[in-house]
């Protein structure tokens, strides 16, 4: 019986983890299917030949989840073929082949009700979201990336009703292309898109901005929550962005 109940165990924790996973794979700004999976496929092993999976692999942050769940797969598979032997091999138990069979099968079927329930779902993912983002250093997304563009770029959609710095301000004001960071667009609150925005647009907070540049300067400016913070931020990646442009001129002197 407790080779059974370990095998359970085995599955209950496999599918924790494969739903932490998935989380943290939206929170990167994939879609919930799309890291479900990416997550299943990982974790069982079946591999990931899809075109997204080049996605996965260029992401930092997603390959570091996805390395994750291959090594906790492998081990996971590992002990439920062992606890499945000895569930059958009956060496010590009371129960026969046949309950314990039936265990197994009620126990597995009480598990996959368990993960199809939209109820357990809604409570699970904010404490997931809410343990990733204080231990694991996985922020819950404040902006849906939209495509990655190299693996250090992307094109990405910041919320600005969640970032005080930016409500409110022109986007002269702003300055974000001395950030090294292009505005490619706005949509508004009534769905209205406006393409390559003029400096004198004022930002309003139900606006959203479509951004291009380097992945950790969008997520930062995405967390700019403080206004005098923010400017300070602003001030530090202007020049970080100027040092990398005076790099890039003298290697390109260098090539001559």
């Amino acid at each position: 019986m407790f080779p059974v109940i370990t095998l359970i165990f085995v599955i209950a924790f496999s599918m924790v983890v494969t739903k932490v996973a998935t989380i943290a794979l939206i929170h990167t700004g994939m879609s919930r299917d799309r890291a479900q999976f990416q997550a299943r496929s990982a974790f069982t092993g079946a591999g990931f030949t899809t075109q997204e999976s080049e996605v996965v692999v260029k992401h930092p942050v997603r390959r570091r989840v996805i390395m994750i769940l291959i090594l906790i797969g492998n081990a996971g598979l590992v002990t439920a073929i062992s606890s499945l032997i000895l569930g059958f091999v009956n060496g010590g138990s009371t129960l026969s082949n046949l309950e314990t069979a039936a265990l197994l099968f009620v126990g597995v079927a009480l598990l996959f009700l368990a993960a199809k329930s939209q109820r357990i779902d809604r409570f699970l993912t904010p404490i997931i979201s809410k343990l990733l983002d204080r231990f694991a250093g996985i922020r819950t997304r404040d902006f849906s990336r939209l495509m990655t563009v190299m693996e250090d770029y992307e094109v990405a959609e910041v919320d600005a009703s969640e970032n005080d710095w930016m409500k409110g301000q022109t986007l002269r004001d702003l300055q974000l292309t001395d950030e090294g960071i292009l505005v490619l667009g706005i949509i508004r609150k009534d769905s209205t898109y406006i393409g390559v925005p003029r400096g004198k647009y004022e930002i309003s907070e139900e606006d959203r901005l479509i951004l291009y540049g380097k992945t950790d300067r969008i997520a930062a400016i995405s967390a700019r929550h403080d206004r005098l913070k923010g400017k300070e931020e602003h001030k530090e990646t202007v020049e970080e962005h100027e040092e990398e442009l005076k790099e890039q001129d003298e290697e390109a002197e260098a090539e001559k």
